[in-house]
């Protein structure tokens, strides 16, 4: 069950006082949980990776959240661990969301 492909949403949102700017990323991972689908995690982790060097501009605070289907063990978050700070990770289904 790959489920098809499966992407990241992102959008900047800049505060109208202060003129600070975040860039929010919301990824929904693919299955089977763990595996980081058809690409592989690394790809995976890079794609979301890429999103945010594409789209985010200097000075942007960068906030990645989601339903990963991707423990904090597995190669997709140890990947994005190398260049994101984690603050959360669920524990429903053994730690999928971030």
């Amino acid at each position: 069950q790959w489920w098809g492909t499966r992407g990241a949403q992102w959008a900047r949102f800049k505060h109208a006082s202060n003129g600070r700017t975040v860039f929010v990323v919301n990824h929904h991972g693919p299955l089977p949980v763990g595996t980081g689908g058809r690409c592989g995690p690394q790809a995976t982790a890079w794609r979301i990776l890429k999103a945010i060097g594409d789209h985010a501009r200097t000075g942007d605070a960068v906030i990645v959240v989601g339903d990963f289907n991707a423990g904090a063990g597995t190669a997709t978050a140890r990947e994005l661990g190398q260049r994101l700070h984690r603050v959360y990770t669920g524990t429903s289904f053994g730690g999928v969301d971030h």
